[in-house]
């Protein structure tokens, strides 16, 4: 089972980092398309480490997964 974590790694992570990389924008302008590929590729990664059996490659995915949909929940109230 060498080759499905290689693949999903291989999809998972250039998808997620390009959406990173425009999060804020993502977040302002609830770009939920965006946001879909994003956890997708996560999700991705996150399969990928426990496919390895990486207990702290799923937590840490896994956790940024969680803030990041926080982030893009809570990302557009407005402070009075």
């Amino acid at each position: 089972m060498k080759v499905l974590p290689a693949v999903l790694f291989g999809l998972g992570y250039p998808a997620s980092i390009a959406v990173i990389a425009r999060f804020t924008a993502v977040v302002r302008e609830r770009r939920w398309r965006w946001l879909l590929v994003h956890h997708a590729g996560v999700l991705a990664i996150i399969a990928g480490w426990a496919l390895r059996r990486r207990g702290a490659g799923v937590a840490l995915n896994g956790s940024w997964l969680l803030a990041s949909s926080l982030w893009f929940a809570l990302g557009q109230r407005r402070r009075r």
